[in-house]
């Protein structure tokens, strides 16, 4: 099951007084409520003084098929895997966000009425019973029913994700991009109901020892802990409305 494949960014909601709103600051970037890999977004790079404009993820693949910058990447793998290894002491950032995004399935309720007896529409050329058409659209495994949650800091100030990212050139074109990926961990108590894994949400005093490229690799990886999940909002919203920026109760939904 994927991990913090969606979250939200907007630069209005980051206070003049807030630690990024200088790194944003002349960055130009429209506001996304349902920022996904593939687009460009902001990030915070080390030593830099503004934020860049980065690719979530990297469409490019190693001989094995896997790909060679996923929009995710294990804490554990950091060490383990050496491209990720390699990157670590001079490409680690922090994606700025305001709330990222999971989904979980609903179960049901209420059980299905048994099916209507259906008449003999005798056999089809292969000897096999004809179906109609009833039938056959309930012999379809229905998609089950997915729930929207929102998760947010408490006081809902923009927070930082602990991230990768590194630049590339493309083979077709031989322009230099920027690329990056979120870092993830275990789920704390507030996130392990929806999936066992979370994004490493980092603190204002862990985003200084990330970005410090003056400290060794033990101190950085150190920081990658779950979130306090009493620090933590959760919320369930409804789809539709979140991606255009309104956080409402499902039961609110006026479409």
């Amino acid at each position: 099951m994927l991990m913090c494949g969606r979250y939200s960014v907007s630069k209005k909601k980051v206070p003049q007084e807030h630690r990024f709103s200088s790194k944003l600051e002349g960055l130009v970037f429209e506001p996304n409520f349902d920022a996904r890999p593939s687009q460009k977004l902001p990030v915070i790079i080390p030593d830099a003084e503004k934020a860049i404009m980065a690719t979530w993820a990297s469409p490019e693949k190693e001989p094995d098929g896997k790909p060679t910058f996923p929009f995710n990447v294990r804490q554990e793998n950091l060490l383990r895997i050496p491209r990720f290894r390699a990157l670590l002491p001079h490409h680690r950032c922090i994606i700025p966000i305001d709330g990222f995004f999971e989904w979980k399935e609903l179960e049901e309720d209420l059980e299905e009425p048994a099916p209507a007896p259906q008449p003999d529409l005798g056999l089809d050329l292969f000897g096999n019973p004809i179906r109609s058409k009833e039938e056959k659209s309930r012999s379809k495994k229905a998609k089950p029913q997915k729930q929207k949650y929102r998760f947010t800091l408490k006081n809902e100030e923009p927070f930082g994700l602990a991230g990768l990212w590194r630049e590339s050139l493309l083979p077709d074109t031989g322009e230099l991009v920027s690329c990056f990926s979120i870092i993830t961990t275990q789920a704390n108590s507030a996130v392990m109901p929806y999936h066992d894994r979370m994004p490493v949400i980092l603190s204002p005093q862990s985003e200084n020892i990330w970005m410090d490229n003056r400290l060794q690799e033990r101190q950085w990886y150190n920081v990658l802990q779950p979130y306090d999940s009493h620090k933590m909002r959760v919320m369930a919203i409804d789809e539709y409305e979140s991606v255009l920026g309104n956080y409402v109760a499902p039961a609110l939904n006026s479409k």
